[in-house]
């Protein structure tokens, strides 16, 4: 007798009364069927049977190999065959000796698109017997555990069948979401409130695009079909600003909006979803506007982006990558004590490609660590023949991506060479940005000590760019600051940018730290960080970055200007 057909309660093995309504409540939350199947006979005696599971066999059906077939018709079709082939009993038995169970998941089509069906066997424990149960895991699979949105599978699936039914008439768009500054979140609030700001992003999406359906990819990425006039102006503005309160704290952060506009339904989800992400990372840093539409310039840029990714790997053999050096001069005499080497792309096509351009994206797919490691090699190269030809040589900077850190086959390479050579100080010091160190976590911060062992200077790249300029300062002993140029240019027109300056010189000088000022371009500038007691400066004030042969000529040039005041 099947159990949903009693009414009685009935013992379990162990002698405890289970109420059959309770049983049946559990069972009927995506069980579709719970049997067991004799080794022998093959004779299955069931437990539970669901809606599904009682459609599929009609007539009750009680030898496995007859259960097996009714299942496989309800399959989509190119799962019907192989579902079969896989589900006999010597298959089943063998799988369970090897692996301790028999686990297929498998599809059919349900109204409202496909639906995940998860078949589990195993043995009972002292029997013969095996126990198998069918379990709908679609809502498992579909969904998103923090939020209970649907999930990328349950989305594309639900998108698909929506933009099927939905009238021609209607106009609607995919939108794709990001929280800018969702890293801070967590290091300032914590995982629990990084949570809370998910679900406020949520609650936003749904009060402000009102969505026919939205879903949440990962992390803080939501993804939403809308209407396209709901897609106003003042909504996308409003939704983008929020704040976020904990008690005494607040932290305002922006939801940017990628847009990708349905004009053709037979487009996959997939792509639409990836076409509205372009759109997405479109949005500059320093835009008002936090929602982008995806449009040919978009799409012109993403091929832009492949094909300076599929040039990368023959623009480094041919040398199309060249170091610019800008001269760094001290800040009270004018000469050149150091410089940064900065990499610059003359492609075969192209002609100069900015290195806005093609350094995040090198970053964002993992490959900045080639250009790094070849810029390295670079001014080495130059530094040793200059010196070796006893011509005037200055240590020049690189910066190190927070990507470099994490290559143990580059950095192993790098601190090889490096402890190879005493003089190496002479030639090379690193820069790290402030948000690129915030990043690194214990193992990687051992290589920035083992540098600055050998006598390496430790450069801090962009300081009050980042969100914890003080912390950094106390946590690692760097032998330079350089001053974001950003606060550079508004000497001479904000006093609280310029009491940040002095300040921090004042800082950097009592923890044992020199200062260089980065973008100085004007007289007025110099002269307050003369004043203020700034050590070096590196601007278009005395030079622009220059190709390796020029710069070789500035230097032969002070050098002998040096030689000819000596006399």
């Amino acid at each position: 007798m099947l159990l949903q057909e009693k009414k009685e309660s009935e013992k379990n093995r162990n002698g405890s009364i289970i109420d059959s309504d309770i049983w049946l409540t559990v069972m009927q939350d995506g069980y579709d069927c719970v049997f067991a199947i004799d080794q022998s006979s093959r004779q299955c005696e069931f437990f539970h049977i669901g809606e599904w599971m009682g459609n599929v066999l009609g007539d009750v059906k009680t030898e496995y190999g007859d259960i097996c077939k009714c299942i496989s018709f309800t399959l989509i079709e190119e799962e019907q065959e192989a579902f079969i082939d896989q589900s006999h009993i010597e298959t089943v038995l063998k799988e369970i000796e090897e692996n301790g169970s028999y686990v297929r998941t498998v599809h059919v089509e349900g109204e409202t698109g496909r639906i995940a069906k998860n078949i589990r066997i195993k043995r009972l424990p002292g029997e013969s017997r095996l126990l198998c149960v069918c379990v709908d895991i679609s809502t498992t699979l579909d969904h998103d555990w923090l939020t209970d949105e649907f999930a990328r599978t349950g989305f594309l699936e639900q998108a698909r069948h929506i933009l099927k039914e939905l009238p021609d008439d209607v106009s609607c768009s995919l939108v794709y979401t990001n929280i800018k500054g969702f890293k801070a979140v967590n290091e300032l609030f914590g995982n629990q409130s990084g949570d809370m700001v998910i679900f406020q992003a949520r609650d936003m999406l749904r009060e402000w695009m009102k969505p026919l359906l939205l879903g949440r990819l990962e992390s803080d990425h939501f993804v939403i079909l809308v209407r396209d006039e709901l897609l106003s102006v003042e909504n996308m503005e409003t939704l983008s600003h929020q704040t976020y309160k904990e008690g005494n704290k607040e932290l305002h952060f922006d939801i940017r909006l990628g847009i990708y506009r349905i004009t053709d339904k037979n487009v996959s989800i997939s792509h639409m979803i990836d076409r509205a992400k372009l759109a997405e990372n479109s949005i500059r840093d320093d835009q008002r506007e936090m929602f982008a539409f995806y449009d040919d310039k978009v799409r012109e840029n993403y091929v832009k982006q492949r094909v300076l990714l599929s040039d990368m790997s023959g623009a480094l053999k041919v040398g199309e990558f060249e170091p610019f050096y800008q001269p760094v001069v001290d800040t009270m005499t004018g000469d050149i004590v150091s410089a940064e080497a900065l990499v610059r792309w003359q492609h075969h096509d192209m002609g100069m490609v900015s290195p806005g351009d093609f350094i995040p994206i090198f970053e964002n797919d993992g490959k900045i660590s080639m250009i790094d490691h070849y810029m390295i090699n670079r001014i080495l190269d130059f530094t040793k023949e200059r010196d070796k030809a006893e011509k005037k040589v200055v240590p020049c900077a690189v910066n190190l991506s927070r990507i470099d850190f994490y290559d143990p086959y580059l950095m192993e390479h790098l601190m090889k060479s490096f402890s190879e050579r005493k003089d190496i100080p002479r030639f090379i010091r690193i820069e790290v940005t402030e948000s690129a160190y915030a990043d690194l976590e214990k193992n990687a911060m051992s290589y920035l000590y083992e540098m600055k062992n050998l006598g390496i200077q430790i450069l801090l790249d962009d300081f009050g760019s980042g969100m914890s300029s003080l912390s950094t300062l106390e946590s690692f002993m760097f032998d330079i600051v350089k001053l974001d140029m950003g606060f550079i240019r508004k000497v001479g027109v904000s006093k609280k940018a310029e009491a940040i300056i002095e300040s921090t010189i004042k800082l950097s000088h009592a923890l044992g730290a020199k200062v260089t000022a980065e973008g100085v371009e004007t007289k007025e500038q110099l002269e307050f960080l003369r004043t203020n007691g700034c050590d070096y400066i590196q601007g278009y004030y005395f030079y622009k970055p220059v190709p390796e042969k020029e710069f070789a000529k500035i230097l032969d040039s002070t050098d002998a200007a040096i030689i000819s005041a000596a006399r």
